[in-house]
């Protein structure tokens, strides 16, 4: 079982990002998207800071990705570790 909880822990942060994405589309208010954008953090504003990529909403949805897709795997990879460590 432990071998497994960073798959585990690395797929619930994946689907909390997908479901913090569904008010972007759903809502029609200014902050529909701030649950993606807090989930993603640092990524998204660094990105954002480095190439000023988020002026519309189809560059802010790929900043979201990638920065949650980053976030997964060091989640993913610090976990593995950890378990390997203790196990």
């Amino acid at each position: 079982m432990s071998y497994r909880l960073p798959s585990i822990v690395s797929t619930i942060y994946l689907v909390l990002v997908l479901l913090s994405m569904i008010p972007i589309f759903t809502g029609g208010d200014a902050l529909s998207g701030v649950f993606a954008v807090m989930l993603t953090q640092p990524w998204v504003s660094l990105f954002d800071n480095l190439f000023g990529l988020s002026g519309n909403m189809a560059t802010g949805l790929i900043l979201v990705i990638i920065g949650a897709l980053i976030n997964a795997a060091i989640i993913y990879y610090v976990l593995r570790w950890l378990v390997n460590r203790v196990a």
